[in-house]
């Protein structure tokens, strides 16, 4: 039967949807929501159209005024996708009109004026010329002579106005399309890959999303909270799908623009900074939203996505992050890339790269060269979070070692009691709302790394015991002052050691256990 997976046409012979994903050896990753699309309809109504720009996306409703076409409507409807690409551009612009184009046509030329109302999109000529045929936008009431007759008016501009209005010549025009409404498209997202497929459905199984260069920093946010390919959705409405595990995180202000139709905006400020969100429908400029990039395939999995699911989700480009490879692996990495590789501090092939210079992966790009920084791999400690247990606790290791960005953290030593116990730098602003959780009992056991609670001065102090205590925490506070919030893996006695002899200013490195 015919199908389409992820845009392609595809004969299969499965009728189930495991089945036809590995037949056509489709991208799907395990527990993640595959949308199963159907058409109502075969054809396009073509009752509205959309307008897509770098600025976001303007809406065109035609205009149907009698049941005959105009020659104008006739010839846009024939050909509107040759407004886009090559011709797609604005040719000119006054405080009257928007003009993209031009396209050759064969339409009739009539030099008499017209009253045109703000926002009717006509078909225009530029010097009473058919080979310089324009989509013309009025922004205002007025009446001018472009050559075509009073029937040439096709629609009016209902959304993304402002957008028009700002475009400037030269501007391209990226695409126009015919908007498909709900009531023609009907979907759904399923994990159930026993499910039966029906003949002309469409599947789709991942989310490509094209990052801006324009939003470096929120690029990387985004590659943070997909650094296991996947994004689980938390909240929705009518409008928008929305991703808060990286709730709470910082970023500057970057890329504020419209927000279309699938593209992916972060919050930078409120409640909700660090908050991905990827759009249903437009939405205006808003100065506390960071547009980060845009879905190129697989928006149907955020229309009929819901809270709870798992999304398989591929970035261009990719994220540039070697940080816990080795340096013979990082090399490899970035060989693909063509970017070239600078080896420091242990530049041996088993080094361990704990550190990369410049971080930002648009950067990288942009320079075609990146610094690696290795050391030996005993000085990287493999740790178990205790997620359950101390849950804001984990979030503050997390965010303070830098483990939230990528895949290997830096603890920084701030003080050592020969013997008793290792101590490392903290953040007292960022630990202002620690509530104790997971305190000691007992025995406050070595090799079990603690932070300071809101409880006490020191607050945000992180500490290992060297040896075991009755008495003390792993910051030397009293047992209700500490949570408890990893435990390093297979401590042995050497690396006990090694720690044991840290001194102000030396650092350690972490990741954790797979």
């Amino acid at each position: 039967m015919k199908i389409k997976c992820n845009g392609e046409d595809r004969d299969v012979r499965s009728k189930r949807l495991g089945e036809i994903i590995k037949e056509v050896n489709g991208d799907y990753r395990s527990g993640c929501i595959t949308a199963v699309v159907s058409e109502k309809e075969k054809l396009e109504l073509k009752n509205e159209f959309a307008i897509t720009s770098e600025a976001g996306e303007a809406r065109i409703k035609i205009l149907r005024e009698s049941e005959v076409e105009s020659d104008a409507l006739s010839l846009f409807l024939a050909d509107y996708n040759r407004f886009h690409n090559g011709s797609g551009v604005v040719r000119w612009k006054t405080e009257d009109v928007t003009a993209i184009g031009p396209i050759v046509t064969n339409l009739s030329v009539e030099k008499g004026e017209h009253r045109y109302k703000k926002w009717d999109v006509f078909i225009g000529f530029g010097g009473f010329d058919p080979s310089q045929t324009y989509l013309m936008i009025s922004k205002r009431d007025h009446e001018a002579a472009y050559g075509t007759g009073a029937d040439a008016v096709i629609g009016r501009l209902t959304r993304g106005r402002s957008i028009i209005s700002d475009l400037s010549v030269g501007d391209e025009i990226e695409k126009i399309h015919p908007i498909v409404t709900k009531a023609e498209r009907m979907g759904f997202c399923t994990s159930d890959l026993t499910m039966e497929i029906e003949e002309g459905q469409e599947i789709y199984t991942y989310a490509k999303v094209k990052l801006f260069r324009e939003a470096p920093m929120s690029s990387e946010h985004f590659f943070s909270l997909t650094s296991k390919g996947v994004i689980v959705v938390d909240d929705l409405t009518s409008t928008y799908v929305a991703s808060s595990a990286l709730g709470g995180l910082n970023l500057p202000p970057e890329n504020i623009q419209y927000r279309s139709k699938h593209h992916l905006s972060v919050r930078n400020d409120g409640v909700d900074k660090g908050k991905v969100f990827i759009y249903k429908e437009g939405r205006l400029p808003n100065p506390a939203h960071n547009v980060l990039g845009k879905i190129e395939q697989g928006g149907e999995l955020i229309d009929y996505a819901e809270v709870g699911d798992t999304i398989y989700t591929i970035s261009e480009p990719k994220w540039m992050m070697v940080v816990g490879k080795t340096q013979k692996e990082a090399e490899a990495f970035f060989a693909e890339a063509d970017i070239e590789q600078v080896r420091e501090g242990n530049e041996s092939d088993d080094g361990i790269v704990v550190d990369q210079m410049p971080a930002l992966t648009t950067e990288i790009m942009d320079r075609g060269t990146v610094r690696t920084v290795g050391v030996d791999a005993e000085r990287v400690f493999e740790i178990e979070l205790f997620y359950e247990q101390a849950p804001k606790t984990v979030w503050y290791f997390k965010k303070l070692s830098g483990l939230i960005h990528r895949p290997i953290g830096i603890l920084n030593t701030y003080f050592s009691v020969a013997g008793s116990m290792v101590l490392f730098k903290g953040n007292e602003e960022e630990a202002g709302t620690l509530v104790p959780e997971n305190i000691p009992k007992g025995t406050a056991k070595a090799g079990i790394l603690g932070v300071t609670n809101m409880s006490r001065s020191n607050k945000g102090l992180m500490g290992i015991r060297l040896s075991d205590s009755d008495k003390y925490s792993p910051t030397g506070e009293t047992f209700d002052g500490t949570n408890l919030v990893l435990s390093f893996s297979n401590l042995t006695s050497s690396s006990l050691s090694y720690i044991s002899k840290l001194k102000e200013g030396d650092r350690i490195y972490v990741k954790e256990k797979m």
